[in-house]
């Protein structure tokens, strides 16, 4: 059985994203498979590399996006500060097992599938919220952008069409501000629902927590 499964609730809505999480939650199944039956110090060695390869990867491409704009200056940096706060756990680990350390003991694999999962639930998906607010309006803003760039020098039909052109884009308009206004009720509904979450994951570790001790 394995330690964490993949649900549809851990889905931020990023297909690259969840792919990533789903494989990720793989990796630290099979790290903690390698705890367990036949240890083996060599398995563990190339688990725990292949895991800081791709958390770098994954961690690179979710700044890359946040870096793209449409994130809060404050979820950018809890997010950034979470991802560095992740690698030198993982790093630490790394170098325990790599000086000597017998095996990654069970409390450190739950410590690993207790922040993952509160990362995905809580900070992860308040970026997929954000980001995918946002599409509409950059949308907006790319179009107005190109119809500065028209010249001025327009045939009848073009004239005609670019009166379209505008026509679509301030329907365009309109509808992302009827869109805003329904994702920031939306936003303000997440939110106390991300605090939930967020007491509920905390209880729960505080519980995992409470009869194992870290060797």
């Amino acid at each position: 059985m394995h330690i964490i499964e993949w649900t549809k609730e851990f889905a931020v809505g990023i297909d690259e994203i969840d792919e990533q999480h789903r494989t990720l939650i793989g990796m630290i199944n099979g790290l903690d498979s390698s705890t367990h039956g036949d240890y083996r110090p060599e398995i563990t060695r190339r688990l725990l590399g292949q895991l800081n390869d791709y958390v770098r990867d994954h961690f690179g491409l979710e700044e890359r996006l946040m870096a793209g704009g449409g994130c809060s200056p404050e979820l950018v940096t809890r997010h950034c500060g979470e991802h560095a706060y992740f690698r030198s756990v993982l790093r630490d680990i790394t170098n325990d097992f790599e000086n000597g350390r017998r095996n990654v003991s069970v409390a450190l694999i739950e410590y690993l599938v207790h922040w993952f999962l509160h990362h995905i639930v809580v900070v992860d998906r308040a970026m997929a919220h954000q980001l995918n607010a946002a599409e509409p309006e950059l949308a907006a803003r790319v179009a107005a952008a190109l119809m500065q760039h028209v010249t001025e020098e327009l045939t009848d039909s073009e004239r005609h069409l670019l009166a379209e052109l505008r026509r679509v884009n301030e329907e365009l308009e309109r509808k992302i501000d009827e869109r805003t206004q329904v994702l920031t009720a939306k936003n303000s509904k997440l939110e106390a629902e991300l605090r939930e979450v967020t007491a509920l994951v905390e209880r729960m570790s505080r519980e995992q927590a409470s009869p194992r001790a870290a060797p």
